[in-house]
């Protein structure tokens, strides 16, 4: 039964960083992704006043966005699997870390990046808790999963279904709750 968890676990991601990725190698949103590692890293000044950095954040975006199409694709396909849930733990581990710097400094008006410039979501504790939660299921992968059809697939690809349900009816509230935050002062 654990390989279910795993392979529902690997689905689940598929969905979060082939999303995650495909915004940021989409050429449009190039600057937006360019300008949030500038204020991620704290380098917008340098940003604004320098061409050539912003050209070279556009591709590391870019960059950033393949290696998450990447991880997606690898992490269900069971001979990968077990090399792309550390490496995405090892991702997921690092946003966490630098959303949890950016709001230590005080920086909680900054946007995540997740949903792309559509997106707006700040960053928050909620996001530090929902990041840390996808650690533990990319954690999960870790576990062999099943490499061949059974019955037990379609329960697979119900709870992945339902994991993507709650995690937009998730980020959903945590929108909302900054709305409303916004609205009452």
């Amino acid at each position: 039964m654990s390989y279910v968890l795993s392979d529902a676990s690997a689905l689940f991601l598929m969905w979060v960083f082939a999303q995650a990725g495909l915004h940021k190698v989409q050429s449009a949103n190039g600057v937006y992704y360019a300008n949030l590692i500038g204020q991620y890293l704290n380098l917008q000044a340098y940003l604004d006043h320098n061409v050539k950095a912003k050209l070279q954040f556009k591709s590391l975006a870019k960059a950033i966005g393949i290696i998450e199409v990447t991880l997606a694709l690898a992490l269900v396909i069971p001979g990968t699997r077990a090399v792309a849930a550390m490496l995405a733990i090892a991702v997921l581990l690092s946003y966490l870390l630098l959303m949890a710097f950016q709001i230590m400094q005080g920086n909680k008006d900054l946007d995540c990046g997740c949903m792309g410039p559509a997106g707006q979501t700040n960053i928050s504790s909620s996001l530090l808790l929902r990041n840390g939660v996808f650690s533990v299921l990319a954690w999960l992968c870790l576990a062999p999963g099943n490499s061949f059809f059974t019955s037990a697939m379609v329960m697979t690809i119900v709870i992945s279904l339902v994991m993507i349900l709650l995690n937009l009816t998730f980020e959903q509230l945590i929108v909302n709750a900054q709305r409303l935050k916004v609205l009452s002062h």
